[in-house]
């Protein structure tokens, strides 16, 4: 076993598990989805006068037309592609979709409005919270007030997961440090591109950290479970750190960080991290 399997990681929930637990919160279980795809058809019904609605609201509200970039200068095209992803967050919220792969996409949601997506463009998170009120209000026009509630808190918990991922972008870019991490063989699928990491100590392990954070897929394929339990005022807690599995090697410009100081190896700026599955 190497430096760096036996380093712990103690990591926020995947976005998944997030989900499911704001979904426990809120109550929304099984009995819940079926009452709530009795609003199905009437919803679909109205969906497409709804997402026309939203961008026609965003377009004639000064603020977000600037926050947006609008200014007059966005092309049917691009209003399309808007449209396009707008309309299919809300045929599967409609459809109340609970999935992994779903918690997934409102996480990376959140990615894209803290500036991570293609346009680079950053959406206040009090924007995003307000967009979410507007859709409740949408369905409120044709849903049963016996059942809203069931809405609320699932657009509340989608709100949560997507807030968790505006996060974990905002983190990836906070020091004044900066190193690339790339990810080869069977991690590539999980990060095909370098990522830039901030960093604020300059430890290779604040490094692997935020990106195992801010790449769910990456901690999936790399890491395993390892139960623990820590102490809650008069008892004990249980709770789950991570760690690489076997295998796994952290190089450093080229160099196996197991040979250097581990993840206290110190890094300087530019350098490059890379992450080396096994059966390379």
């Amino acid at each position: 076993m190497t430096k760096i399997e036996k380093e712990l990681f103690h990591l926020p929930a995947a976005p998944e598990a997030a989900f499911g637990r704001y979904l426990a919160f809120v109550g929304l279980d099984a009995r819940a989805k079926r009452h709530m795809r009795e609003d199905t058809e009437a919803l679909l019904e109205r969906s497409a006068s709804w997402v026309r609605r939203v961008y026609q609201h965003l377009s004639d509200f000064d603020e977000t037309h600037a926050v947006l970039g609008w200014q007059g200068r966005l092309s049917e095209e691009q209003l399309r592609i808007r449209r396009q992803f707008f309309g299919g967050w809300l045929a599967r919220t409609i459809g109340v979709d609970t999935s992994a792969e779903f918690a997934r996409e409102l996480y990376r949601t959140g990615q894209v409005h803290a500036g991570h997506g293609p346009e680079r463009r950053h959406v206040p998170e009090d924007y995003v919270g307000l967009a979410f009120g507007l859709v409740l209000g949408f369905f409120a026009e044709v849903v049963p007030a016996s059942r809203l509630g069931f809405w609320q808190g699932y657009l509340a918990a989608q709100q949560e997961v997507m807030r968790n991922g505006f996060h974990s972008a905002l983190v990836l870019g906070a020091g004044s440090l900066e190193v690339d991490l790339e990810a080869l063989g069977l991690a590539y699928e999980a990060l095909p591109e370098r990522l830039g990491v901030h960093l604020e100590t300059g430890l290779l392990c604040e490094a692997v950290e935020k990106a195992l954070v801010y790449l769910p897929a990456l901690r999936e394929v790399g890491l395993e479970p390892v139960p623990s339990t820590h102490e809650q005022g008069h008892w004990m807690e249980a709770d789950t750190l991570w760690t690489f599995r076997p295998g796994w090697t952290l190089l450093v410009n080229g160099r196996d960080a197991a040979y250097l100081q581990g993840l206290s190896t110190p890094l300087s700026p530019g350098d490059t991290v890379t992450v080396l599955p096994p059966g390379r």
